[in-house]
């Protein structure tokens, strides 16, 4: 219900003139950009973001002598805590059967990409599975630190050399206290909002919650414009005010498609290409249609899908007489006209996939696209305040 599911056309056996089966299997999502792999993790990528390399290059450069080096190090021992962090999340998820496509990390934290939204019991025990990583990484080392009488006071840990260890500690005390503020994005924020959805509904949940970050935020940026402008407490107030509104509208959307099918979201008067014509054709189609995405035909079977950004890059390295057949993308996104447009919009976001072919019995008869449910979404919300004004 509501997955991707991608056809693969064997491109070695593949003609004009022959029909070749194809089996459907699930669309990987779309890795983040600009990353770099730093491995794989209960089939989990970890990546790491180019600009997390510019932190380290800071710390080299504004340090000197052993400094430079325990600098690095700790940043990268902070950093190591929290992929593990990200990864308590990650395979919580994975026992509530959530795929987890990746975690990146960022100057600022890390994120781990969950393939849909988990329901309200899930996402509780999701949310605290992070911090309470960091919980037993604080515990080990605080009684070694303790029993080994290496426990050093706070200020001096922060204002002198050395300190390795202690330093992980306190930042993982850190990293819990910040990450349980009862205010979304946080991970707090996440365990306040699957509370309340408990009685309240997720949409109404989410909006407490996000409500409570952008305010959060908007406090933190006051304070670090008046602190002598803390650039690094200003640039978390605006990710926190971003991604407060972001998710709100995600489960405003993610409401306003309940109990709607794939059916109900689909165009249906969609403009077709065949193996056998060219991108010259598809060009004229571009231009005098709305259509960015066109479905790629042999016969009465749908073999591939032709994008806007396929379409250019072929135009451009191959020119208007090269056949759609070479162009066309083999492993493309369908659906079943009964699949849930809810669970269907969300893969859809997920994996960055502009649009998905509705099939039934191999047989075409729509698409599902990011443009249509936007102004499904605007449609549907004009007609609930319409409906909520003839109330009053």
């Amino acid at each position: 219900m509501g997955r991707l599911l991608a056809r693969r056309i064997d491109q070695d056996h593949m003609t004009e003139a022959e029909n070749t089966p194809s089996r459907r299997t699930r669309r990987s999502a779309v890795e983040t950009p600009y990353t770099l792999s730093m491995g794989v993790v209960a089939g989990i990528p970890i990546r790491l973001h180019y600009s997390f390399l510019l932190v380290l290059a800071w710390i080299a450069f504004v340090s000197s002598g052993p400094d430079r080096l325990m600098g690095v190090l700790t940043v990268i021992g902070i950093f190591t805590c929290i992929v593990l962090h990200e990864l308590g999340h990650s395979l919580v998820a994975q026992r509530y059967g959530i795929e987890v496509s990746e975690i990146v990390l960022y100057p600022i934290g890390g994120v781990a990409r969950m393939q849909k939204l988990p329901a309200p019991h899930a996402e509780l025990w999701i949310a605290l599975a992070g911090p309470a990583v960091n919980v037993v990484i604080a515990s080990i080392l605080y009684a070694a630190l303790h029993f080994s009488g290496g426990l050093a006071p706070w200020d001096q840990v922060w204002l002198t050399p050395g300190h390795f260890w202690q330093k992980i500690l306190y930042s993982n005390a850190l990293l819990i206290g910040f990450n349980m503020i009862p205010a979304f994005p946080m991970d707090g924020g996440r365990v306040l909002r699957a509370l309340l959805a408990l009685g309240l509904g997720e949409t109404r949940a989410t909006e407490i919650a996000a409500y409570i970050g952008q305010v959060l935020a908007l406090v933190m940026g006051l304070v670090g414009i008046w602190s002598g402008f803390n650039i690094v407490l200003v640039l978390i107030a605006i990710f926190i005010f971003m991604a407060a509104g972001q998710e709100a509208a995600m489960y405003r959307g993610k409401a306003f498609l309940e109990g709607l099918l794939a059916r109900d979201g689909m165009i249906t008067e969609l403009k077709t290409l065949t193996v056998g014509e060219t991108l010259g054709d598809a060009q004229e189609l571009l231009l005098h249609t709305s259509q960015t995405d066109f479905p790629v035909l042999h016969g009465e079977e749908v073999v591939g899908l032709l994008s806007r950004i396929s379409l250019f890059q072929n135009l451009r390295d191959k020119g208007a007489d090269e056949y759609v057949a070479g162009a066309m993308e083999r492993d493309f996104p369908t659906a079943s006209p009964d699949d849930d447009l809810q669970e269907l919009a969300a893969d859809m976001q997920s994996n960055q996939t502009s649009c998905v072919i509705v099939m039934q019995e191999g047989r075409l008869l729509g698409m599902v696209t990011m443009e249509n449910l936007a102004e499904l979404l605007i449609l549907r919300q004009i007609m609930q305040r319409s409906a909520v004004t003839r109330g009053a």
